[in-house]
């Protein structure tokens, strides 16, 4: 107990910090009038689209969970979508844990093997959003300035989950050896801590190396261009619903999703709120002026947010009671996994 409220006060100041650098110096009359004249029909368009983005996630995820166990699609898209809510609500990103705990299954699988689908999920998202932000500044700095902590940022983030890769890479070809490490690093802190940390990363790696074969890795590479295509297709569509940001393009829609999605990688409050905004408004700042910025800019990032949010919780809800899913065992995710 004592740990989720310090876990929720952290969270709560970092989202706090978040909302006050998306909203500084920000006009909010001009926001609300901006979110009342937004375009339905546009909106409307968007929520159509944003519901294929939420199915092809749950298929990729899907895939890498077909070699642990058969699973109805019925189940994936019920856990999956309770498991998406959680990530959504829970602080500091906890509800990552939400997904492997729902889905595993005793005696068929694990929740470390689950867990694995999960990270390389991670992995997998954060190089193509990465790698596509350092590209598009790459091409984009001689046009326009560039804030130099974006650089900054997209680099450190584009280089932690190398390593996480590389680490990924090893521990699957030498699962005894990173095992063994892990412990005698760990072990001069605490014996205990070494044990209990080595005895669960063996597990992971056993999930590890479960995962798909090169040909279902094919289909969940596809499936990850078509989730972030239509990413970047819903946020190009949702320009037309703001008049001062109907000239923009996809170039300029991809470089939005891929600076937000450096800033979602950050753990911060519960609904993601302060840090989508912030990241959504600085990856605008590269093609609109300072006063479309704080009218139609911060509106969009409010309305883009509301969407996500609403119908994730909304289906997330739906799920949560005709799947028969406890809270209980939602909200148990930010305790963390460990296999029985």
């Amino acid at each position: 107990m004592k740990n989720t409220i310090v876990k929720t006060i952290v969270s709560l100041l970092i989202g706090a910090l978040f909302i006050y650098l998306a909203i500084r110096g920000v006009d909010l009359a001009a926001v609300t009038q901006s979110i009342g004249k937004v375009n339905l029909w546009v909106v409307s368009a968007y929520v159509g689209v944003f519901f294929l983005v939420h199915l092809s996630r749950i298929f990729r995820w899907g895939l890498l969970l077909r070699p642990l166990g058969n699973i109805g699609f019925s189940r994936l898209f019920t856990v999956a979508s309770v498991g998406f809510m959680a990530l959504m609500l829970l602080p500091l990103r906890l509800g990552e844990f939400a997904r492997p705990l729902l889905v595993a299954e005793k005696g068929k699988i694990r929740i470390s093997a689950a867990f694995a689908t999960i990270v390389v999920e991670r992995v997998i998202d954060a190089l193509s959003m990465a790698g596509l932000l350092v590209g598009i500044l790459f091409f984009v700095e001689d046009r326009m300035q560039v804030p130099a902590d974006l650089h900054f940022w997209s680099r450190v983030v584009l280089l932690g989950f190398l390593g996480l890769l590389v680490f990924l890479l090893l521990a699957y070809w030498r699962q005894d050896t990173t095992v063994n490490w892990s412990r005698r690093l760990l072990h001069p802190l605490s014996p205990k801590l070494a044990n209990r940390a080595a005895s669960i990363l063996h597990s992971f790696i056993g999930g590890l190396r479960a995962l798909p074969d090169l040909k279902l890795l094919a289909g969940v590479l596809a499936l990850t261009v078509l989730y972030w295509g239509l990413n970047g297709l819903g946020l190009w569509i949702m320009f037309g619903a703001f008049d001062g940001l109907s000239g923009l393009g996809l170039l300029e829609a991809f470089t939005v999703l891929s600076v937000l999605c450096v800033g979602l990688m950050i753990p911060a409050g519960p609904g993601m709120i302060g840090n989508f905004h912030y990241f959504v408004k600085l990856g605008l700042s590269l093609f609109v002026a300072e006063s479309v910025l704080g009218s139609d800019g911060v509106a969009y990032a409010i309305v883009v947010h509301a969407i996500q949010l609403g119908l994730q919780v909304l289906v997330g809800v739906f799920c949560l009671f005709s799947g028969h899913i406890t809270l209980r065992k939602v909200f148990s995710s930010a305790d963390g996994i460990e296999d029985p």
